[in-house]
């Protein structure tokens, strides 16, 4: 694993952790969740190690204002994290000439959002996996971490960026109308409908933050895959162990998305 710096299409750095393989079979791009980062608490490097060994590249990408990042979090935007991850995929086909070469993307939460979205772009992806991911439509007046997207909407108009508060760092932050636009804009629901290729959904039983409704509509939607698998584990909330003290759940998704990346390779 080495930490490095790639130049993004919009003229930024971005902070990357890269797990070089010997010989590189495929690529596996990661997207971390709402304000976190591109370790995602050891379990993306545990991920990428253990696919670094069987020939694959991973690189996992700090998005706006997060982990590592140059930028403040008014940056923070599905289109600059979909941006940003298309500025890993150009990265890794220039430095390691990746052409005919498997492509897998792993998103966490919003990362789920991303993938889906950077899917549509990119139809070659073979496999896909969500960790609880959010990828359900939003509409005005539904709740966004427990706060009214259309409050946040006109707050947003008025100086392009509001106040939020985080309900888990116990903080408020300044996020950007671009994020809001593109909650309110985005359909992560309907690029899964004509994929082709392979996937895992992985869900906490005990997740208060996703619903788990939203590991069954991704499912449901993936009706075309070659392969889909629902995973639930029953004792998981949304940190899949860190916030309670259940490590063996981290464990648990990080086996079931080597296994199920490594099982026809």
């Amino acid at each position: 694993m080495k930490k490095i710096f790639i130049d993004s299409f919009r003229n930024t750095r971005i902070p990357a952790l890269v797990f070089e393989p010997e010989q590189c079979q495929g690529l596996l791009l990661f997207a971390h969740s709402f304000r976190s980062e591109k370790e995602e608490d050891g379990r993306f490097i545990s991920v990428g190690e253990q696919l670094a060994k069987k020939g694959w590249l991973s690189i996992a990408p700090d998005f706006p204002g997060n982990g590592e990042s140059e930028e403040p979090f008014s940056s923070y935007s599905l289109r600059s994290c979909l941006d940003d991850l298309e500025s890993c995929y150009a990265y890794a086909h220039s430095r390691y000439g990746l052409k005919q070469k498997k492509l897998a993307l792993l998103g966490y939460s919003m990362g789920g959002r991303i993938i889906a979205m950077f899917l549509k772009r990119h139809p070659e992806c073979e496999a896909v996996i969500f960790w609880a991911a959010a990828n359900r439509n939003y509409k005005e007046g539904d709740l966004f971490l427990k706060q009214d997207l259309a409050r946040l909407k006109d707050e947003a108009e008025k100086d392009g960026n509001c106040a939020f508060y985080d309900i888990y760092q116990k903080e408020t932050i300044t996020i950007g109308k671009d994020l809001i636009e593109d909650l309110l804009e985005s359909d992560a629901l309907t690029p899964l409908k004509d994929f082709a290729g392979r996937a895992l959904i992985i869900q906490g039983e005990k997740d208060t933050t996703i619903d788990i409704e939203n590991a069954a509509m991704i499912y449901d939607h993936l009706s075309c895959a070659e392969e889909r698998e629902l995973i639930y584990l029953p004792e998981a909330d949304h940190g899949f162990g860190l916030w309670d003290g259940r490590y063996e759940d981290s464990l648990a998704l990080v086996k079931e998305t080597a296994d199920f990346l490594l099982k026809e390779y």
